[in-house]
């Protein structure tokens, strides 16, 4: 008898530990792909800003080398928004956020080209303001630089507990994989260059 209560005793306590592991896990990736939902949104943003600004210098009296620079630009532009929907579907498989950072970054080394070759409209009094002011980009830079940090600390936090024993029994059973984090300095590249 003692040792059928004991019995139980362990099944209950395994049980659970079971669905409180479950529950950890699922809260945490439910934490990632919020956190990815933040970083989608400066994306998109990103990508219309990015858009409006090539689009606004596209005149026929442009330079032809404004012109290569502004045809690579948009070109990355539509590689980045491909990417990202990759990575809607599914913001913890590494090969879909590895896609997507390197779309970024490959948007980044576009962009960089284009903002040096390509000089912000002079504009004197009674002049339109350009469609995409370059503070608009610092600013969208520093919101796209937080919701990075905090896509990756979602993450990292994910590793870490599919990573602890006994959750990891739990995780491997299930088939969970660690996620994979954007680099940290990948925002940082993208300045405002005039």
């Amino acid at each position: 008898m003692w040792i059928l209560s004991l019995e139980w005793l362990s099944l209950a306590i395994t049980v659970f530990w079971v669905a409180g592991a479950w529950k950890r896990l699922q809260r945490l990736r439910t934490t990632c792909k919020s956190a990815f939902a933040a970083l989608d949104a400066q994306f998109v943003l990103a990508l219309e800003w990015l858009r409006t600004c090539a689009r606004a210098e596209a005149g026929e009296g442009a330079e032809a080398s404004a012109q290569h620079a502004r045809h690579a630009l948009l070109p990355s532009a539509d590689l980045l928004e491909l990417a990202l929907q990759q990575a809607r579907q599914h913001p913890l498989r590494p090969e879909a956020i590895a896609a997507l950072d390197s779309a970024w970054q490959s948007l980044q080394v576009a962009w960089q080209a284009y903002a040096q070759l390509c000089p912000e409209p002079q504009g004197g009094e009674g002049a339109e303001a350009p469609p995409a002011a370059p503070q608009d980009w610092g600013q969208l830079m520093v919101v796209q630089r937080h919701c990075t940090a905090q896509f990756n600390a979602a993450v990292e936090d994910y590793n870490r507990a599919i990573g602890q024993f006994p959750a990891w029994v739990l995780a491997r059973i299930l088939g969970m994989k660690p996620g994979r984090s954007f680099q940290q300095d990948a925002a940082l590249l993208m300045q405002q260059t005039a």
